[in-house]
């Protein structure tokens, strides 16, 4: 029978379980990441403190600021693969309840039109329309799927570029 409760029972789910997951793995990282910063922060305080010469300050904030963006890209690398591990469970989520839901719903369909004259028409309406439904869906899926994976190649491909420019750097101080 349709009722209410069939998609109440939908919205009740373990699709925000994954959202909820990775923002506390985002928490833990932006602690770390700013506990790291304040112990960075008061490593090179000291070494400015202890430098001899204007000079050895200098280089110590050279350093610092040449060190601060592949810190960031690497903040960000994980940040994206928090991101890319909760979207993946939360899709993954979000398609098996659909399924659910549709399977109910065409069964309670079925159940309803079962004895009434002409609902053979119906029934294969309902179905159409489920089905309709099912390609729109994919077809955004796709979409979505395939957005995420060009901003996951930029992001690695960022991520190369800065590390190979850090390395050519680090080669020429040599």
């Amino acid at each position: 029978m349709l009722t209410r409760t069939l998609f109440a029972d939908a919205s009740k789910s373990s699709v925000a379980a994954p959202a909820l997951q990775g923002a506390q793995q985002l928490a833990a990282l932006n602690l770390k990441a700013t506990q790291a910063a304040l112990a960075e922060f008061a490593e090179l305080a000291r070494a400015i403190v202890a430098a001899k010469s204007p000079a050895e300050v200098g280089q110590l904030q050279v350093a610092a600021l040449q060190a601060a963006p592949r810190k960031a890209l690497a903040y960000a690398g994980h940040v994206k693969e928090i991101l890319a591990a909760a979207t993946a469970e939360q899709r993954a989520a979000a398609e098996a309840q659909v399924a659910g839901v549709q399977a109910k719903f065409l069964e309670a369909v079925q159940g309803a039109l079962k004895n009434a004259p002409g609902s053979e028409n119906t029934l294969a309406l309902v179905k159409s329309a489920v089905a309709a439904t099912n390609n729109a869906y994919d077809g955004v899926s796709k979409v979505s799927k395939q957005v995420s994976n060009v901003v996951e190649a930029n992001v690695t491909t960022l991520v190369a570029a800065v590390n190979t420019s850090g390395a050519a750097e680090a080669t020429q101080d040599a």
